[in-house]
């Protein structure tokens, strides 16, 4: 018998934070259109406990994420390996850390104080509220996002690609109580959550979705599962190249999610199990880099502003050598999910298929280490295997050869 025991809490800041995602804001937001959460889905079967917790952010910071798993841990004897912080990947919340530049993300300590006692929180009330629970799986597809690397004459740009197929897949878990109601449910679907450009916290597509849900199912609670989605972004388009979406579009675009949603679940629900078990795998993934320290002091003084962040980021670091990439494989009844913590290409959600089929992946979980390409598009070049370290802080660039080693950290080798 699967336990669930869930909690919403409210995690939108006090006052006016500088918000993630965009490099080009600069001072703290200038409205709430919507407020933010944590929510948290408290597992236990069979002696097994996973705890999900679930933010309406960019990600849970690296440092940010292991702070809190040890603090869980001396609180609360969660173990480090049952705690899944997940994330939406929503441009449109505040940071959690800094091992990014500062353009990139930035974080106030007295929000993170609050947003520690706002999480201890809610895992205490979600451990308190576990009722027995039946678990019902539905798929479907939803044609909302696109492949967003193009090739041109001045290379890989960011533009909408309509020739390659993207990862459309949406699974549904549902976690009904024995009269049939709904305790819990876990959507998940790849397309990055950064609708929005408006300097205006609220929770991108993603959360007014899970509002969605909520609000037709009193007493329960939703999370989102972001998939794999680094190379894939919402189908909001003028012409041949990516536009802002309003307000509007990202109420109409949660709204098309959900009903895909609902058309998932009228398809039909297929029963799943009572076991479950939760691995974690850690991988080192080593940098390819060109430069030494001279270089990089004088990059210390250079013109432009990113690459001075980037600079005092790499020294404040210590120049590291690779990141360490983390993939927690949880059987959950009998469907496998697959986390990591960066941002993965739609490639590895198809390679966690071929594995198990109907996997899912989620990305943003447990820390952030940047973005995690194929072999293929790391020779291609672009924003994703190159540009990106730059706002990520990295000490160099993950190298051909890198998707060998994460294929076989999901291979469990």
């Amino acid at each position: 018998m699967i336990e669930l025991g869930t909690s919403k809490v409210c995690i939108t800041p006090e006052k006016p934070l500088r918000l993630s995602g965009f490099a080009f804001r600069s001072k703290g937001y200038d409205c709430v259109r919507k407020d933010i959460f944590v929510r948290v889905m408290d597992f236990c079967s069979d002696g097994v406990r996973v705890v999900v917790i679930y933010g309406d952010l960019l990600w849970w910071n690296s440092r940010f994420a292991e702070r809190m798993r040890s603090c869980l841990e001396a609180r609360s004897g969660l173990l480090q390996e049952q705690v899944l912080f997940v994330a939406s990947h929503n441009h449109s919340g505040p940071g959690t850390g800094d091992t990014a530049i500062a353009l990139l993300e930035t974080a106030e300590p007295e929000y993170l104080s609050f947003l520690e006692e706002r999480i201890l929180e809610a895992v205490e009330k979600a451990e308190t509220d576990r009722e027995a629970v039946e678990l019902k799986r539905s798929v479907g597809q939803f044609a909302g996002n696109v492949y967003r690397r193009m090739r041109t004459a001045e290379g890989i740009c960011m533009m909408p690609n309509y020739e390659v197929e993207p990862d459309r897949h949406l699974t549904v878990i549902n976690c009904r109580r024995p009269d049939g109601t709904l305790k819990g449910r876990i959507i998940h679907y790849p397309c990055h959550a950064n609708l929005s450009k408006d300097n205006e916290l609220h929770p991108d597509y993603p959360g007014y979705l899970l509002e969605l849900s909520d609000r037709d199912n009193p007493g329960s609670v939703a999370v989102f599962f972001q998939g794999c989605t680094a190379d894939m972004r919402p189908n909001c388009v003028l012409g041949e190249e990516f536009r802002a979406g309003t307000p509007e579009d990202v109420e109409a675009f949660a709204s098309a999610v959900y009903h895909g949603v609902k058309l998932a679940e009228a398809s039909g629900e297929t029963g799943l199990g009572d076991e479950m078990t939760l691995n974690r795998r850690q991988v080192f993934l080593g940098f390819e880099r060109s430069w030494g320290r001279a270089e990089l002091e004088k990059w210390r003084q250079d013109e432009r502003e990113e690459i001075r962040q980037w600079a005092e980021k790499v020294l404040e670091k210590g120049i590291r050598d690779g990141e360490v990439l983390e993939v927690s494989e949880w059987n959950l009844g009998g469907q496998r999910c697959y986390f990591f913590n960066a941002e993965m290409a739609m490639h590895y959600a198809q390679k966690a298929r071929e594995l198990c089929p109907g996997s899912i992946c989620s990305g943003y979980t447990n820390g952030m280490i940047g973005y995690l390409c194929t072999d293929e598009q790391i020779r291609e070049g672009g924003y994703e295997p190159e540009g990106s370290a730059t706002y990520f802080g990295l000490a160099g660039t993950y190298p051909v050869g890198t998707q060998g080693l994460i294929e076989r950290s999901m291979e469990g080798k």
